[in-house]
């Protein structure tokens, strides 16, 4: 019966089942699980794992994953599209979303990176984790608190909007993407960066990704964010909802908002908007479910925050 469940996933291979009465998924050697997109997939709140020679694979635009149910191995997306490929290891899940052009797969683990001299413009490089990556993408890699941000953050200029991915290339680590042009979302225990949304990285040119501190953002400190506290109210927005809110500690003034897709086409600007009580409305436009960016302009301080409609 579990077999017949689990046979419209089978795409590529025959595989190699260990599956008790939690479900458990292993792919075994010389195997592959594939998993289409939009397919109703549960492991029960377990993790799947793979032999070294097991292949765990997705369509692209899957979003399969969470804290429970994640692949300690590598996962492989077929395609192009968004994708979220659902990495982890040691009991952290920490999945890596793509914007890519062709396949890409990714392996996460919960150990120092290689060692290496800092590149041009990269101040510090994270000693805690690393992902490895091949393919061409714009990528988001994820942090926790066990990812020690903070540290890094707090040592090396203070500024979370320094935090940049930086890869790992014949002993150097440098930036992915040119400097200032990362985006960081969240906090110092729980957030993101992304790559530069207007320009995809050739992956293979590095042989391992982490999280490093870009030095000219960690000179441009001048950021709106960091004065005025503005946030997304209820992110996700709700495709069905009119319109985006966002706080601030402020009233701000002339503020104008740019609304641009996570290739960094713009969609909308919003002129001369006004606070009520520190709250602002933006009405959304008629957009698809996805990932976009919210750029914030005031008095020549600039911010930028990720927003997800679905």
């Amino acid at each position: 019966m579990l077999m017949k469940k689990f046979s419209t996933l089978i795409g590529i291979a025959v595989l190699t089942f260990q599956i008790g009465l939690s479900q458990e998924l292993y792919v075994g050697a010389n195997s592959e699980f594939y998993l289409k997109n939009n397919t109703d997939f549960t492991t029960s709140n377990t993790i799947v794992t793979l032999n070294p020679t097991g292949i765990f694979s997705v369509e692209a635009g899957t979003t399969w994953g969470s804290l429970q149910e994640y692949v300690n191995g590598k996962v492989i997306a077929y395609g192009t599209g968004i994708t979220k490929l659902p990495t982890g290891n040691n009991g952290i899940y920490a999945p890596v979303t793509a914007t890519h052009t062709g396949d890409i797969n990714a392996s996460y683990f919960n150990t120092s990176p290689l060692s290496g001299t800092n590149g041009t413009g990269v101040d510090a490089v994270s000693t805690i984790e690393y992902w490895e990556l091949t393919g061409n993408a714009v990528i988001t890699l994820p942090w926790n608190a066990s990812s020690d941000i903070t540290s890094l953050v707090n040592n090396n200029g203070g500024v979370l909007n320094s935090v940049a991915i930086v890869g790992h290339n014949g002993g150097v680590w440098d930036l992915v993407s040119a400097p200032n042009t990362n985006t960081v979302t969240g906090t110092l225990t729980e957030g993101d960066v992304t790559s530069d949304t207007a320009n995809e990285v050739s992956l293979n040119t590095f042989s391992q990704f982490t999280f490093g501190i870009d030095h000219q953002a960690v000179l441009g400190i001048d950021d709106l964010f960091l004065s005025n506290e503005i946030s997304i109210v209820s992110n996700p927005v709700r495709i069905t909802e009119n319109n985006i809110q966002f706080i601030a500690s402020n009233d701000l003034s002339g503020l104008e908002v740019t609304l641009y897709d996570i290739r960094g086409r713009e969609l909308q600007v919003y002129k001369n908007i006004s606070l009520n009580n520190g709250v602002g409305s933006l009405k959304k436009p008629n957009v698809q479910g996805g990932i976009y960016l919210l750029k914030f302009d005031h008095e020549g301080k600039q911010g930028i925050k990720k927003i997800i409609i679905e």
